[in-house]
């Protein structure tokens, strides 16, 4: 099964279009992981972290963002390396991307491509398109998995860039997706990301991207409204949009009394149930 049918099963498999992204920040570590491991074993804390995430939310979600640039020391890549393989190896019908947003010149982009699909063996990875097919087509070239491209982000400052008009007289973020979505896309595996901070720009977007599946940045802490954006997105079948949220659900703050993980799992469950609750009302 290639990454997008993947995505697509495990949408309907489980009624869900939650995530959860990772980017285990070490100082939000909570105590009882240090505890567990000693309190100087950063790679082991960071590893365990990552697989009790996994562990108290897998049965509602259909992907794990794994944000790659929270792993950056050799101890770190390690912990990443395990956390990808313990996710294959315990929980293979989830979908695992890597989001590392790379975009370089192709023969670097190669060996990215490698490391990530290779060696991680994700199903998915984040890159920036913005740099041309160049740094693209190691990636697309894999027709087993599905690259996600940062098309219309929702970072404050995108619009800097992407709302620049090409000679077209549209905006650049729709000009790379259009060539995105036809010119590059011979194998149908990229997914783009779109923005639920620019509502507006989401009018139509099916009409471009046909029942491609989407993932929606911007929800939670970034303002995007999910009641707004998530009509323009669904498929016929109601699902097509992967809605993750990052550290809303991996560092939720705790009442006294109240256990850490249930909390999380509640936290993953609660994103799933609301996202269920607005598409029988989209």
């Amino acid at each position: 099964m290639n990454t997008i049918n993947k995505v697509i099963e495990r949408m309907r498999s489980i009624d869900s279009m939650a995530g959860v992204g990772i980017d285990p920040v070490i100082s939000r570590i909570p105590s009882t992981i240090w505890r567990e491991v000693g309190s100087k074993d950063v790679a082991a804390a960071i590893e365990l972290f990552c697989k009790k995430v996994i562990d108290v939310t897998s049965s509602c979600v259909v992907d794990y963002k794994i944000n790659s640039s929270f792993f950056m020391t050799s101890e770190g890549r390690k912990a990443l390396e395990n956390t990808f393989t313990y996710l294959r190896d315990n929980y293979p019908e989830v979908v695992r991307i890597c989001d590392g947003k790379f975009g370089d010149v192709e023969h670097t982009a190669s060996e990215i491509a490698s490391y990530v699909f290779d060696v991680l063996d994700a199903d998915a990875v984040l890159i920036n398109p913005y740099l041309g097919y160049d740094a693209v087509r190691p990636f697309v070239e894999r027709a087993d998995k599905a690259v996600v491209l940062c098309i219309n982000t929702s970072n404050p400052s995108a619009r800097e860039i992407q709302d620049v008009v090409t000679k077209d007289g549209i905006p650049l973020w729709r000009h790379v997706l259009k060539l995105a979505m036809t010119k590059w896309n011979f194998n149908g595996n990229i997914i783009p990301v779109v923005s639920a901070t620019h509502i507006s720009n989401l009018v139509g977007i099916r009409e471009i991207i046909g029942d491609m599946p989407v993932v929606l940045a911007g929800i939670g802490s970034q303002g995007g409204s999910l009641r707004e954006a998530l009509p323009h997105v669904l498929t016929p079948d109601g699902y097509g949009a992967m809605i993750s949220s990052s550290r809303g659900i991996i560092y939720p703050e705790t009442k006294p009394g109240q256990d850490y993980w249930e909390t999380v799992a509640d936290k993953a469950n609660k994103l799933r149930d609301d996202i269920r609750n607005l598409k029988r009302s989209a």
